[in-house]
């Protein structure tokens, strides 16, 4: 799955009310086969279902427990016999039947019949609203299942290792299409529409099950012997064939890689019209689910970003039908096996299919940054962590599952090497396939093929939190050898974060101006070892940036390396950068040592470092936000990126770079977000331009319009593209539209914006984005706004996200008075095992508060030098 996450875009889905549900299901029963049948009922939002499970028993019985969420269970037979009692607890989320006799050992029949409620936000079978092709009101129904949400569709044991074939029929009114996992096996007319039957699933865990229907157009390409196909909401099918392209790549670039072909006849990538506050695909077997902003290509709104993430989602989605889909873990505790590797096999396919994207060093500005930063605060936890209730599941879907996980196994594979790696993970497909698995089992495979202690070497970055720190000693020329110290600790951003902790960390260290690694060393232990390297110049430690850790240098060392930055490789260009200003946010170098880097850079540099430093200056403005010292950092970060500016415009230039049209979305908002009027004015040009003939203004112009406008929206302004908002059809652009009007710095147009959230005006999960979108400018007022209205919005967002979304608003907050009122709304309205997002909320706003305090003057009188 692809979760969106706070640092960045990214994959899986939970729902309970705010009770912990909790519990394991008993073992001694297994299912085997499940043939479903539902008949959903999309007006009145409910629908009816039967079904008949094939089970073994292991140990005689007089009870059956499986799970069911807001189910209500009608009748339920073992064998035609029928059950004493039906009960479910609905906190633990189980259906428990009783019979007069012991159930035997061996096969049975189950079959029960059920009726449940279609959901307005993705959770189970979920209802998405959108304007048709005819401009009148539509409706899609599909299925969300991850992590266990199949319970709101039919009675299941609803755990990952209880893999099951699965057979499913459908009712469809006149006028509408089925699909599902498998393909269509036949179609039955019946009175009021057709009955869509689906051939028999492979063996596979209950929250990859895919039910969807609608009014809808479907493409496909074939990738060797798979049919793919993309599914979208009628009219719209067309932007589908980017994505479809770069399907029918990947499958084949997966069948290579993982030695085991795509094992089902059709891949689809469906296109809900909708959203979640909690993801944006799901990659349920052969049946992807994806929401439109996430697969389709608009070319009204498209940007370089986004066609570089509707490529990376694809790949991320499409890895998972093997690690995930084909081998499961076991429990939720090893989700990064699912997530960490499909994040990773998303970049590794993208850098290699397009190697103009420096996917690499990509990663290393964006999703490795996210992770280090939340895994260097106290609230941090392992990539392997014990899971037990259904709260604890939602939280586990977080940037350290994902981009840790990513980042690790990129760390891991460039120690074993490419070709070891790789036999490794084939292996263990091949021996796993239809199974479930634990991290050792693929630590056991991957060292039998590179000869080495994986476990060993990777345990300490998988089964605890935190974020190593190489320090590296004085650097000395000695009869044509460098001689340097190297010793670990842990980079920590808070008190809590920097007890001890140890690793070993394969790390290589080469030298500037040269493309070759001089040298391979394990950093391991408290203890400082020497290291000698043939050759003499200026040393780099973490070459390539390939190990998961921090470099702190000695002031002259960096200074050193800031002289020599040009002749760096761009990753290394990157990680220097990132470091410097993490080092700074954790004291262990001065603010303005990173901001002297910045200063240094020349306007000819990689477009991705001023992509990096346009996010930094927007960073450390909010550290100065509301002192003294804005104003003349404002000024001075302004003349800085004014050469850049100047060099990107506004329009895309014949032969540009994929980074350039990058450094362009990044770079107008910020430089607006300074207050430049001319960028302001001109984004107001474009944007009133793109209303009046959409055709006249590029796609990314039009978003970039969007963005560095919306902040310093008028009144007038705010009216036009309220007006805009509701007449737009496009349910992507609508969405962008209304969640800007809530991005204004005027905090009585954003309460106009929240008005809106309240009423019926905008689509339910538009409605949770406008919300969302106030926090950004304002996150206490709008924290304090949604307590005040809890009640009414957990009505809008996806179940899985009620432990997270208020909270969440909070994030951008720097006031300790702000971290006690998030604490105590925690107290008062999550249980405990669902705090632990709140908690996480607190240490990030005492952290910025605590920075505020210590960097603002330092800040200060970096700007006013001349």
């Amino acid at each position: 799955m692809i979760r969106f996450l706070s640092a960045l875009l990214c994959c899986l889905m939970l729902s309970t009310p705010l009770a912990a549900a909790t519990g394991r299901l008993p073992t001694g029963i297994t299912p085997i086969h499940y043939d479903i049948s539902i008949r959903p009922d999309a007006q009145a939002m409910s629908f009816s279902g039967s079904e008949t499970i094939r089970v073994i028993v292991s140990k005689p019985s007089p009870t059956i427990t499986l799970n069911v969420a807001e189910l209500k269970v009608s009748s339920a037979t073992i064998n035609g016999v029928a059950a004493q009692s039906i009960k479910i607890d609905e906190a633990a989320q189980q259906l428990i039947l009783t019979f007069t006799t012991p159930i035997s050992v061996g096969e049975h029949s189950l079959a029960l019949n059920f009726s449940g409620k279609i959901n307005s936000a993705a959770s189970g079978l979920f209802a998405v609203d959108y304007q048709g092709a005819d401009g009148k009101p539509a409706r899609m129904l599909a299925t969300q299942f991850e992590a266990p949400d199949a319970r709101r569709f039919a009675p299941m044991w609803d755990e990952p290792a209880y893999k099951a074939t699965f057979t499913l029929s459908a009712f469809t009114p006149a006028g509408q299409t089925a699909y599902s996992n498998m393909p269509v096996a036949k179609k039955e007319a019946v009175d009021g529409g057709m009955i869509y039957h689906f051939t028999q699933s492979p063996k596979m865990s209950s929250y990859l099950l895919f039910l969807g229907m609608g009014d809808i157009d479907r493409k496909t390409k074939m990738a060797g012997s798979v049919e793919v196909g993309i599914i979208t909401r009628r009219g719209v099918v067309d932007q589908g064939d980017y994505a479809l392209e770069a399907a029918a790549k990947q499958i084949e670039y997966y069948n290579d890689y993982f030695g085991t072909p795509y094992p089902l006849p059709k891949l689809d990538m469906i296109a809900a019209p909708g959203s979640s506050q909690f993801f944006g695909a799901m990659e349920n077997w052969g049946a992807i689910l994806y929401f439109e902003r996430t697969v389709l290509v608009d070319p009204a709104i498209v940007t370089e970003s986004q066609r570089q993430n509707v490529f990376a989602t694809v790949g991320h989605e499409i890895a998972h039908q093997w690690f995930g889909n084909l081998v499961t873990m076991a429990w939720w505790d090893d989700l990064w096996l699912n997530e960490g590797f499909a994040s990773w096999m998303e970049s590794k396919n993208s850098g290699d299919l397009n190697p103009d994207w420096q996917v690499q060093a990509q990663s290393v500005a964006g999703g490795l940054q996210g992770a280090m930063n939340l895994d260097a605060r106290s609230t941090t936890h392992p990539i392997v962590q014990k899971i037990e209730t259904v709260d604890q599941i939602s939280q586990a879907f977080d940037t350290i599952t994902y981009q840790k996980g990513e980042a690790v196994i990129a760390m891991l594979e460039g120690t074993l090497g490419e070709v070891p790696f790789r036999d490794g993970v084939r292996r263990y497909m091949k021996k796993y396939a239809y199974q479930n698995t634990k991290t050792s089992q693929l630590w056991d495979e991957l060292s039998a093929t590179s000869g080495q202690n994986v476990a060993r070497l990777m345990d300490g970055f998988t089964t605890q939190g935190g974020v190593p720190l190489i320090k590296v000693g004085t650097v000395q020329c000695v009869a044509g050898q460098t001689k340097m110290m190297l010793s670990q600790t842990r980079f920590g951003l808070d008190a809590g974060s920097k007890a001890p902790k140890t690793w070993i960390i394969p790390v290589s260290i080469g030298f500037a101006g040269k493309a070759d690694v001089a040298k391979k060393v394990l950093v391991s232990g408290g203890k400082a070892m020497s290291v000698m390297i043939d050759g003499c110049g200026v040393p780099v430690v973490n070459f390539g940036h390939k190990a998961y850790a921090r470099t702190l240098y000695s002031p002259a060392d960096f200074a050193k390396l800031q002289s020599s930055f040009a002749t760096l490789s761009l990753a290394d260009q990157v990680g220097l950068m990132a470091d410097s200003l993490a080092l700074a946010n954790g004291d262990y170098a001065t603010i303005t040592q990173h901001l002297g880097l910045i200063s240094s850079l020349s306007p000819d540099a990689s477009p991705l470092i001023w992509s990096l430093a346009a996010g930094q200056i927007a960073g450390l403005d909010d550290r100065v936000k509301g002192t003294p010292n804005q104003v003349a950092f404002r000024a001075k970060a302004a003349r800085i990126l004014a050469p850049v500016l100047k060099k990107v415009g506004w329009i895309k230039q014949p032969g540009e770079s994929t980074l350039t049209a990058q450094l362009r979305e990044r770079l107008l908002p910020v430089v607006a977000l300074l207050g430049d009027a001319s960028v302001v004015a001109e984004a107001k040009r474009y944007l009133d331009l793109s209303f009046s003939d959409p055709k006249a203004v590029p796609g990314p112009v039009r978003l970039v319009a969007l963005s560095a406008y919306s902040r310093a929206i008028d009144a007038a302004g705010w009216d036009a593209l309220r007006a805009r908002a509701k007449a737009e059809a496009s349910p992507v652009a609508k969405s962008l539209y209304y969640s800007a009007l809530a991005a204004s710095t005027d905090w009585t147009l954003v309460q106009k914006a929240l008005d809106i959230a309240m009423s019926d005006e905008a689509p339910v999960p538009v409605r949770a984005s406008i919300i969302a979108a106030a926090s950004n400018e304002h996150p206490a007022m709008a924290f304090d706004w949604a307590v005040k209205r809890k009640d009414a919005i957990n009505k809008l967002i996806d179940a899985s996200s009620r432990s997270e979304f208020i909270v969440d608003l909070a994030s951008g907050g720097d006031e300790v008075a702000l971290a006690n009122r998030v604490t105590a709304y925690a107290n008062a309205n999550l249980p405990a095992d669902a705090r632990a997002p709140a908690r996480a909320n607190v240490n990030i706003i005492m952290y910025r508060a605590d920075r505020k305090t210590k960097l603002a003057p330092a800040i200060g009188r970096w700007a006013r030098l001349k």
